[in-house]
């Protein structure tokens, strides 16, 4: 069957919907394939046909979710035109309400599961980057991005390290990372550093 086939997506969908209720419940690792095949009301072989095991299945959930999240922001254009103002929508925005299956999907116990998702989810931010227009996909840019967004992700990943009601810690960040950001893209920022 191909992977557009109607009942495909219907059952990918009853599987998924039946992890992320499984999640609200328990860590990934204690759900079996039997209990989520009740619950989607598939067999478990039909969850095999579609996933190798409950991690690919939480991985793509995951990465699902961060790609969802990250279409959603606005900051990426504003890379290319304001500095400040790419720095405080990607750190500071007021975003909406994390759903509790997100939340879920995030919990420290299940990200274990998921070795390699700070390079997924770097990837994703780079392709919303890319995806404005303005940069060309190549290795020095590929280089420059990661540079740039693995210390902002950092920023996001550890919320201590910036008091957002202290208007000076936040005032220093926005300094500090939008120097960065022209620094890394003077070709859109001229030789102005600020």
């Amino acid at each position: 069957m191909p992977k557009t086939d109607l009942r495909v997506i219907k059952t990918k969908r009853a599987i998924q919907q039946a992890a992320l209720t499984l999640l609200l419940k328990k860590p990934i690792n204690k759900v079996t394939i039997t209990e989520l095949a009740q619950t989607a009301l598939i067999n478990k072989s039909t969850f095999y046909l579609h996933y190798t095991d409950i991690y690919a299945l939480y991985v793509e959930l995951l990465t699902n979710a961060t790609k969802e999240a990250v279409q959603d922001s606005t900051a990426y254009p504003l890379l290319f035109q304001d500095s400040q103002a790419f720095v405080r929508e990607f750190l500071f925005a007021d975003s909406p309400a994390l759903q509790p299956t997100h939340l879920a999907l995030l919990k420290p116990e299940n990200l274990q599961f998921a070795p390699d998702f700070p390079k997924v989810l770097l990837h994703i931010f780079k392709q919303a980057v890319y995806d404005v227009g303005q940069l060309t996909p190549n290795r020095e840019n590929d280089i420059r991005l990661t540079f740039l967004l693995n210390g902002m992700i950092s920023l996001l990943v550890d919320p201590t390290l910036i008091d957002n009601d202290d208007p000076d810690c936040v005032a220093f960040t926005v300094q500090l990372l939008s120097r960065n950001v022209e620094q890394t893209f003077p070709e859109f920022y001229g030789e102005k550093t600020s």
